[in-house]
């Protein structure tokens, strides 16, 4: 009898390795699909931006950039952790699961706090690095009318998920920008501040 429940919970083990190990994979191939439709996402992006500055010139008219049927904000770039994304206009949970979104704020590159929230998938996609960031560190914005900015990291800290003190400038009259994410499970918010490298 003790054989029979022994050998029932070693397949009862494998099977759920074997379905753990399946689960991890499929997450990770659906990450890196992603990553692959971002990457064409922002070269449409940058096309468009070149169409706005065009059409701007000519007719003071603004092309739509949309990602996913969604108005985009611009784009993010940190070299360090080799990401680049755009940056969908609003946070909810439909376009927190497409990239990175703005989640306060008024445009990029503005003089003032823009924040932005994106999941940590611990594989390196979307915002699971930025934990890898240190101080003066280098975060490019491009704004929709086509103008990069870089700013360069000057905090970083772990805070509760109510605590929504981030969003606030710490300098006025100064453009900065601030990334959000989850950290130790879901349970904090990891900050990275940044502001413009003048």
């Amino acid at each position: 009898m003790k054989k029979i429940i022994y050998n029932i919970t070693l397949v009862i083990l494998a099977v759920t390795f074997l379905a753990v190990v399946s689960v991890i994979v499929t997450k990770r191939t659906n990450n890196q699909i992603k990553e692959k439709e971002l990457t064409n996402a922002v070269s449409d992006i940058k096309i468009k931006i070149e169409e706005n500055k065009s059409a701007s010139v000519n007719a003071n008219k603004k092309v739509e950039t949309k990602y996913k049927g969604y108005d985009v904000a611009g784009i993010i770039k940190i070299p360090k952790i080799n990401i680049e994304y755009p940056i969908i206009d609003k946070t909810t949970d439909a376009t927190m699961a497409l990239s990175i979104t703005k989640f306060w704020g008024n445009n990029v590159n503005d003089v003032g706090n823009f924040t932005m929230a994106g999941h940590n998938y611990f594989d390196g996609t979307m915002f699971s690095s930025t934990n890898k960031l240190k101080i003066g560190d280098v975060i490019e914005m491009t704004d929709l009318d086509g103008y990069t900015i870089e700013y360069e990291v000057f905090d970083k800290y772990v805070t509760d998920p109510n605590d929504i003190n981030c969003v606030k400038s710490v300098k006025e009259n100064t453009r900065e920008i601030t990334l959000i994410t989850c950290i130790n499970g879901r349970s904090n918010r990891l900050i990275v501040k940044a502001r413009q490298n003048i």
